[in-house]
């Protein structure tokens, strides 16, 4: 029997969750939403961040009014939706929980670091999510009683058909695989709203999940602030990495180290 709960991507920025929306509207069985709870921490009355701090706010983009906005495109059609915990973990409670269908994307803080420093040189640990995405993965355990579904960003890229396939038959939806591959957006409003766009500029011009290489991004290593972001956010992204879908050569790591406030997650709970 169908979900007919929201199907929601959790991640962390520049971790190729746009192009997974990409994807997810290739389908004829999903509309999207993107980054829906962006607008309520940087532009709404009760915003988080003060990056916008100039940009009167809006009550439409007060968080109940953007939950209330989510429900009733879902009455319509089956919604699937990407975002970010770090914008809204503050309003989660049992019923936030029971309105999605909770699905989570990672990736090596060694690869998302550079390229979110590279469009936002004074990002901060707040701003780079992994502490929330973490404990919205342990939340989604707790109220759940069952692993969900977890993949990883170069899986995605080394492995696109396995991983998505993967995804698909662990929440129980129908793999298309000719949705892995896409006519590139026509309009940057089809897959940004912050700032002027820029930030998808590799979905523009990519066609599939790709490795794009980037010699002027900034590496860890050559960065203090780099590196000591690196090791604020590697003990959760390691936490959730421990039950990231695993397909043929991708290895999951022996040894993973618990965040700091991060509870160790149930063996137990159903995967």
């Amino acid at each position: 029997m169908m979900n007919k709960k929201i199907l929601a991507l959790w991640s962390t920025p520049r971790s190729r969750s746009t192009a997974f929306l990409w994807m997810m509207k290739q389908r004829s069985d999903f509309s999207v939403l993107q980054e829906p709870f962006g607008r309520s921490a940087y532009y709404s009355e009760e915003r988080i961040f003060d990056r916008a701090g100039d940009v009167m706010p809006k009550a439409e983009y007060s968080y109940r009014s953007v939950l209330e906005d989510i429900k009733s495109k879902a009455r319509k059609s089956r919604l699937f939706i990407k975002d970010f915990p770090y914008y809204f973990l503050q309003i989660v409670d049992d019923e936030f929980m029971d309105c999605f269908q909770h699905t989570f994307l990672i990736r090596h803080p060694a690869q998302m670091l550079p390229s979110y420093y590279h469009k936002m040189p004074d990002l901060d640990f707040n701003e780079c999510g992994y502490k929330e995405l973490a404990e919205l993965f342990t939340k989604t355990i707790q109220h759940t009683g069952e692993i969900p579904a977890v993949i990883d960003a170069d899986d995605l890229v080394e492995s696109t058909a396995d991983i998505v396939r993967a995804y698909c038959l662990k929440i129980d939806i129908p793999f298309i695989p000719e949705a892995s591959s896409w006519d590139t957006p026509g309009s940057t409003d089809e897959i940004g709203w912050w700032d002027n766009r820029s930030w998808n500029d590799d979905l523009r011009v990519t066609e599939k999940f790709q490795d794009i290489k980037k010699p002027n991004y900034v590496e860890v290593h050559e960065n203090q602030k780099l590196q000591s972001l690196y090791d604020l956010c590697m003990p959760y992204y390691e936490e959730i990495n421990r039950y990231r879908l695993s397909i043929g050569k991708t290895k999951i790591p022996k040894k993973s180290v618990p965040a700091q406030g991060t509870p160790r997650l149930d063996p137990g709970a159903k995967r």
